[in-house]
């Protein structure tokens, strides 16, 4: 038996290879005349004649260009005629990749020719098709093929515009030339190479996207189209390409450090896309960009990669400042494309259009809620109220209503346990203030509903009379985010936890003591007295004097007694003024200096307790109490389980896998001495612990990943 690419050549009537000569077959030739496009790219040089790897569009030529080119893959409608594996010998050994990529093609039934790329150890493997194919399957194809060849360059296959391939035959920058290595005969190869001889229908490479996806292929199957994504709108002008909206020319720490710090050696192009993507988000423009390269400590840094070209032996050559330039561009015009693409940051959501929307919803919600105090006093308030002003902060920073969250990580944002946080969310939802919304994803996803005359603390909005001007939209977004995350962080403090006090158990004050100490908190300003206290936090004066006890007892809450310095209800005389008469004297002092109104309230304020917060005395009384970490015990334990949970799931993947010619075994770094705890979607498998039945051993699993973070 032979493998599809031995198949004997078919002499058909409409001619397997057109206009060359099967005699004598110069690949170069053939790619020139199968181009998908009437034109190629071709490399350029420096001053001293090295080739830049910068590649250009040149008029398709008669015949082959001296010096390396690339041949393009799609035609102008986007597509594909060629499928071309480029495996990178910089980014491992590629002959278990090689290896791999072969047999799937075989299993699909797909012809190919195999060409050492001039390279140290690359290799090109071609597929041509008999019909142009779609863009989709093409990419589908490569970015699952990529997931299990790590030495795999994928990226030319998902981009029908620019991707190319230097032909069989093309020098390369550092020297040496692609060569055929399978088959050996130049005829055969050509004859698979053409559209007419290769054999290969669109349904086999539908075969081949299922055999990497190893999904079970059921008869006229389709690969599944993925939903569009919500892009950001891209200007073009005299700017040059931007996203729209004002720019933010402060940079922060992180970002500052990025461009004056000299990166690695190999993250030279990581940190430039790193760079130009933050600053497209920013809403930078070109001017503003092009300038960073007047600044040497920037050419030195995030801008290395611009400035200079790399040749053979890692050796970097110094461009002109036009080539920098030119480069510069082409690397921002692609950053600004895929920062478009990307959710927005937090400090470039001020400059959209939909974060009014978005604050004005805020407001609405923590009003309505605000004024039913009640419906957080029962029970289960605490909870409630509490996942109330996560959503509503995770909003206000992400610019959407519709938020992905799941329980672990709203439950340590809120200082609550994952149930509780779910019970909440459930509850949220039958009382109309979360809807759930469709996901794929493991995390719930809910959208902030605005308020209606159902809720119980709907107020309609006043219409008509002469509106004052609003503040601004960032005043008023950086003013409830501090005002939520002041909230939501006192109530994580481990004293505030739920339980009594055991002999095994050390119970916090609880979080309906932690509403009320949240409201001192809110109005640190000026103290709260008992009755302010009930109608802030709707519990019963009873209930709240309870609660502001015990914490006064550690020093958590301190109670002042206002007994000097009164205003004078009658002449409204200020604190520390002497009263006066209505002719604007003095009172005398023989009888009294104060009107009967002043010394009333005195009185009254004298026997009327107020409290304010200690914020500093919160773990000195969680340690007291014996609830001190509480809160970083639950953290840890969250952290086991959802690692314990993608372990696991790699460990299916992997069993569904098929294992012939795939590298098995763990595959770690020659350097890494240890295995770390990721959330990156591909780190090195390892090996799930099974039991003498062969099943997964989760209690040994979880005891591997306690020991990991416990020496971490």
């Amino acid at each position: 038996m032979h493998s599809p690419s031995s198949a004997p050549i078919s002499h058909s009537t409409t001619g397997v290879l057109p206009l060359f000569d099967l005699a004598r077959v110069d690949l170069q030739k053939l790619f020139l005349e199968l181009s998908p496009r009437d034109s190629i790219r071709v490399d350029t040089r420096s001053g001293d004649g090295a080739w830049l790897h910068s590649y250009k569009a040149q008029p398709l030529p008669k015949a082959a260009p001296y010096g390396p080119y690339a041949i393009h893959l799609a035609d102008g409608q986007g597509r594909f005629r060629w499928m071309c594996f480029d495996l990178d010998s910089s980014k491992g050994d590629t002959g278990p990749d090689l290896a791999t990529l072969l047999r799937w093609l075989e299993e699909a039934g797909l012809t190919y020719v195999v060409a050492a790329s001039g390279s140290a150890g690359g290799r090109h493997v071609w597929v041509a098709s008999a019909e142009p194919l779609e863009t989709v399957l093409v990419a589908s194809i490569a970015k699952a093929a990529a997931l299990r060849l790590p030495t795999l360059d994928h990226g030319l296959l998902c981009n029908p515009a620019t991707g190319a391939v230097r032909p069989i035959g093309a020098a390369h920058r550092d020297g040496g030339r692609s060569q055929l290595q399978i088959p050996l005969d130049s005829r055969r190869a050509a004859a698979l190479l053409a559209p007419a001889g290769c054999g290969n229908v669109s349904d086999a490479f539908v075969r081949l996207a299922l055999i990497i996806d190893s999904i079970p292929a059921p008869a006229n199957i389709r690969p599944r189209i993925v939903r569009e994504q919500q892009h950001a709108q891209i200007l073009d002008d005299e700017l040059g390409p931007r996203l729209v909206g004002t720019p933010n020319t402060a940079l922060d720490d992180e970002t500052y450090a990025l461009l004056t710090r000299r990166p690695a050696e190999d993250r030279v192009s990581e940190t430039l896309a790193s760079l130009l993507d933050r600053l497209a988000l920013r809403r930078w423009t070109w001017p503003m960009v092009e300038r960073l390269l007047d600044d040497r400590r920037h050419r030195e840094g995030a801008l290395l990669h611009v400035c200079t070209s790399t040749r053979r032996r890692g050796l970097r050559i110094v461009l002109t400042d036009t080539q920098a330039r030119e480069k510069l561009r082409r690397q921002w015009e692609r950053c600004v494309a895929y920062a478009a693409t990307l959710p927005l940051t937090e400090d470039s959501l001020e400059w959209t259009e939909n974060i009014g929307d978005v604050v004005a919803l805020v407001e609405q919600v923590q009003a309505a809620a605000d004024a039913c105090p009640e419906r957080w006093a029962c029970k289960s308030g605490p909870a409630d109220r509490a996942a109330i002003d996560l959503r509503c902060l995770y909003a206000l920073r992400s610019g959407t209503t519709v938020l992905d969250l799941d329980v672990r990580r709203a439950a340590l944002a809120a200082g609550h346990g994952r149930s509780t946080m779910h019970r909440a969310q459930n509850r949220l939802a039958l009382d109309g203030w979360l809807a759930a919304r469709d996901t794929e994803g493991p995390a719930g996803t809910h959208e902030l509903l605005p308020v209606t005359a159902a809720h119980p603390g709907f107020t309609p909005a006043a219409q008509g009379g002469t509106q004052g001007t609003p503040p601004p939209v960032g005043e008023r977004r950086a003013t409830l985010i501090s005002r939520l995350q002041e909230r939501l962080a006192a109530g994580q403090a481990d004293v505030f936890s739920y339980g009594r006090a055991t002999e095994t158990h050390a119970g916090g004050l609880g979080h309906h003591a932690g509403r009320v100490y949240q409201q001192l908190v809110e109005y640190a300003e000026r103290p709260l007295s008992l009755s302010e206290m009930c109608k802030l936090t709707g519990y019963a004066p009873r209930t709240a004097a309870k609660h502001l006890a015990r914490m006064q007892d550690l020093l958590v809450v301190n109670r002042a007694v206002m007994m000097v310095h009164h205003e004078c209800p009658a002449c409204q005389a200020a604190p520390g003024e002497r009263c006066r008469t209505a002719a604007g004297t003095v009172l005398s002092r023989r009888g009294t200096d104060q009107h009967a109104a002043r010394r009333h309230l005195a009185a009254h304020r004298s026997g009327t307790p107020y409290y304010r917060p200690r914020p500093g005395s919160l773990v000195a009384a969680a340690k007291v109490l014996g609830t001190h970490g509480r809160l970083a015990a639950r953290a840890r334990r969250y952290a086991v389980e959802i690692e314990l949970y993608r372990w696991w799931q790699q460990e299916e993947a992997w069993m569904r896998t098929p294992k012939r010619g795939i590298r098995t075994g763990v595959q770690t770094h020659d350097e890494q001495a240890a295995l770390t705890l990721t959330t990156l979607p591909r780190q090195p498998r390892r090996r799930y612990p099974r039991g003498a039945d062969g099943r997964g051993d989760h209690q040994a699993a979880r005891a591997r990943i306690e020991r990991r973070i416990a020496t971490a």
